[in-house]
């Protein structure tokens, strides 16, 4: 089926899902003044792939940075006015290195290494980054003095400095503490671009811990009249830990102490590895991270309280399921909808690609509206094959679903959607020796990179060359007190030829976190060939939902990307009633909207448009371009009436616009020459078509003369050809004062009477020569047409 963009979003993923995704344990409870509520929150307060955490606060923002390990760009940069809602804001770096283990060439991959676990610090107006690589065995100092926006500056060092974190002493020197059960220290120098020569290097301390793991991720900080240096340790016959050392003396002796010991709820895996941060009003937290199954390494906040100089973290000595904090209650998305609606060749950041892309193999421009991944090398299954692009799973489920255009792809192609992690599952379209499409779901049929292959479970023909779809991924049920269950971590593969009746094709996945990827898993949309290049698969949008967490349900459009919005049963994109305010209405020039309860068309308010200082001032709402498209054909309706000055008034339904040129452009959508004084009148165009190229678009009412208010109800965008009931003006004919549809000497009387009073029922008719008075010379003009000196009254 060739469904239109308009129709697109019509798809509810959750409501024809084989599995629904219910509502997650965990409401949100607020409280508190608009300025600063305390809302109950949940932990994990990210339910995503989000590990290695280094938090700081500058100012009122606090600032994150996290591991993506092989994915490109890397190193993100979140931030937050909360520890609640974070946002990406940017990425250190667009490409770490271009070699083959970074481009997924030569057989070469860097798959589980990559970007590791980075230190994230600001000191004197710059922000500093310091991660290493053993893919590169290189480590890396970056920095700027506009994190959100501004180019970070490199300096590479030889050799992996694992888990490293900076400090910037209280005397000017700075210091990298790094290593894995033997905690170091290394001076760095004064200008941030390596190590200072003949400076420090030394052991700190062993932690001589037996077990897993014995301890790494070092968090140092300078607090108060203490170094701390917090780190993960996993002893035997225990979980994971959070173990914090301390010394007055940075190079002095170290006390070291358990901080928490903790799983989250009846998730048993232990709350380990993190730094704390403090609030503007002095509470402290730490955030931290959970080995959380398949959707990977998951971020949880812990209150942190001092005792005896310690910073004690958890709530009695365990990681919290609620919280309660000032924040707005949104959560955080990392995942979302994209309709490849740009105008460059850029992506929201949410997306990554699997290793380096090769930027001549993709486009979001050369087909508008649609992205388009090129098949230029060749590979034998998901893990070796380039431009795969990727976006973050959350938990506790969540559901992805693109519409493929196959009918670019040559034989031995494949494209499709994936849950994309070493134990891969696809849902794609793959085309045969003979030319014919298949719809296939497969996994891999390796259980390592090396012999990997791509295992075709199931396999239908396919109809035509277009087809949704669909991925649904369930990772945990949550239990009544809001802890999540042990993993289910099931996915399922779906396809469509409309978006709306699914068919399950293949196996159901169990998906596994593995440490050969070391990430969670993530949607990939995928292209590659196997035999020939030169084919290419157009993907027209990606469209996500999750099961609700803190406050987010992820059905939203990344970092300000446009949304086909849908009309609703009606064909309205929008309808304002102004039941409850301006609907987004506001005044133009010196006009003043506000919603008035007094009258109404319909229902019982209406807006109330006053302050006029000229003809144009009126009301105005902005038209979206994400719903009104230049070139586009739609219905608009509007209801007007205004109860002072002349007895009619000529109403505008006026759109304003931009087309690229300097002047600012305005178009009639509708007009009514003669709305009568207190009757309320429709202003309607059902087939308006926009002006080609129109950006910036506003719709107001305003009128063609005088300055008097006036009242707006019922006010409509919809599709082209909707028919919106509503009062008409009546059509006058002129000089039929009686209104019996003939003009003669019963008109004349009416009129004598009315030219000497100034004013009459049926004001239209009598105002003859348009001049909105009646007067001696509308008689005048009646008479000559009664006489025949005049054949008509133009």
């Amino acid at each position: 089926m060739n469904k239109s963009k308009t129709g697109r979003a019509a798809l509810s993923l959750l409501a024809a899902a084989a599995v629904a995704l219910p509502s997650a344990a965990a409401p949100l409870q607020t409280v508190g003044t608009a300025a600063e509520q305390v809302t109950t929150v949940s932990n994990p307060i990210i339910w995503a792939d989000v590990p290695d955490d280094d938090v700081i606060r500058v100012g009122d923002t606090y600032y994150m940075v996290s591991t993506t390990m092989f994915f490109s760009p890397g190193a993100p940069i979140m931030k937050s006015k909360d520890l609640v809602n974070w946002e990406i804001c940017s990425y250190v770096y667009d490409t770490l290195a271009n070699g083959d283990v970074q481009n997924l060439t030569n057989g070469k991959h860097d798959y589980s290494h990559g970007q590791w676990a980075a230190s994230l610090r600001y000191h004197d107006g710059m922000y500093y980054v310091f991660f290493g690589s053993y893919g590169t065995n290189k480590s890396y100092i970056f920095k700027t003095d506009d994190i959100e926006n501004g180019e970070w500056t490199r300096s590479e060092i030889n050799g992996m400095y694992h888990d490293a974190s900076i400090l910037f002493d209280d005397d000017g020197r700075n210091y990298l503490v790094y290593g894995g059960g033997e905690i170091r220290i290394k001076e760095l120098n004064s200008e941030m671009t390596g190590f200072r020569q003949g400076g420090v290097d030394k052991t700190l301390f062993k932690t001589n811990i037996q077990g897993y793991v014995a301890g790494e991720g070092s968090h140092i900080q300078k607090i108060g009249d203490y170094y701390y240096i917090f780190i993960i340790a996993w002893p035997s016959n225990t979980g994971r830990v959070e173990i914090c050392s301390r010394s007055k003396e940075l190079l002095g002796n170290y006390e070291s102490k358990y901080v928490l010991d903790s799983g989250l709820g009846s998730y048993g895996s232990g709350v380990a590895q993190g730094g704390i941060v403090d609030t503007p009003d002095g509470k402290w937290y730490g955030l931290l991270f959970q080995d959380h199954g398949s959707v990977g390494r998951i971020p949880v906040l812990v209150p942190v309280t001092w005792q005896d100089g310690w910073p004690m973290m958890g709530v009695n000595g365990k990681a919290p399921l609620k919280l309660e904090l000032p924040c707005t209650g949104k959560g955080t998305d990392l995942a979302g909808d994209d309709y490849f609606d740009y105008s460059t060749n850029d992506l929201a950041p949410e997306w990554q690609w699997n290793h380096n892309p090769d930027n001549s193999a993709w486009s979001v421009t050369e087909r508008e509206g649609w992205l388009r991944l090129k098949n230029k090398t060749i590979a034998s299954h998901l893990l070796n094959a380039r431009n795969t692009l990727t976006m973050r799973t959350e938990g506790p489920a969540c559901s992805s679903c693109i519409k493929l255009d196959a009918s670019n792809m040559k034989a031995g192609d494949y494209a499709g959607l994936s849950a994309f992690q070493l134990m891969y599952g696809c849902i794609g379209v793959r085309v045969d020796d003979s030319g014919a499409k298949k719809i296939y779901m497969s996994v891999n049929g390796g259980n390592d990179i090396g012999n990997s292959s791509n295992k075709i479970v199931a396999e239908e023909n396919m109809n035509g060359d277009e087809v949704y779809l669909k991925v649904d991924f369930k990772f945990a049920n949550v239990n009544s007190d809001g802890s999540a269950s042990n993993n289910i971590d099931k996915a399922n593969f779906y396809y469509s030829y409309d978006g709306q009746n699914w068919t399950k094709l293949g196996q159901e996945l169990s998906m596994s976190y593995d440490l050969k990827l070391f990430t969670g898993y993530r949607s990939g949309i995928y292209s590659y060939p196997t035999k020939t290049t030169g084919g290419y698969a157009d993907i027209d949008f990606f469209e996500y939902e999750r099961q609700s967490w803190n406050g987010c349900d992820g059905s939203k459009v990344l970092s300000g990307r446009p949304v086909v919005i849908e009309p609703d049963e009606n064909g309205y994109y929008f309808h304002n009633t102004f039941e409850s305010g301006t609907d987004t209405w506001t005044g133009r020039g010196s006009a003043k909207v506000s919603a008035d309860g007094n009258t109404a068309y319909e229902g019982s308010s209406s807006l109330y448009c006053s302050g006029r200082e000229d003809n144009w001032n009126g009301a105005v709402r902005s038209l979206s371009s994400k719903v009104f498209r230049a070139g586009g054909e739609y219905s608009f309706s509007t209801i007007v009436k205004y109860d002072e000055g002349p007895d009619t008034q000529k109403f505008y339904l006026t759109l304003q616009y931009e087309d690229g040129t300097d002047e600012v452009k305005y178009d009639k959508i509708a007009i009514v020459d003669s709305v009568p004084k207190g009757e309320w009148v429709q202003l309607s165009n059902t087939g308006y078509r926009i002006p080609e190229n129109a950006t910036n678009m506003q719709m107001y009412v305003e009128t063609a003369e005088d300055n008097y208010s006036f009242w707006v109800d019922e006010a409509v965008g919809a599709v082209a050809g909707t028919v919106i009931d509503g009062p008409k003006a009546e059509k006058y004919i002129k000089g039929d004062l009686n209104g019996d549809g003939v003009v003669d000497s019963f008109d004349l009387c009416r009129m004598r009477k009315a030219a000497v009073e100034g004013s009459a029922e049926r004001f239209g008719a009598a105002d003859i020569n348009g001049d909105r008075t009646i007067d001696g010379t509308d008689l005048e003009l009646l008479s000559k047409f009664l006489t025949g000196n005049i054949k008509s009254f133009e």
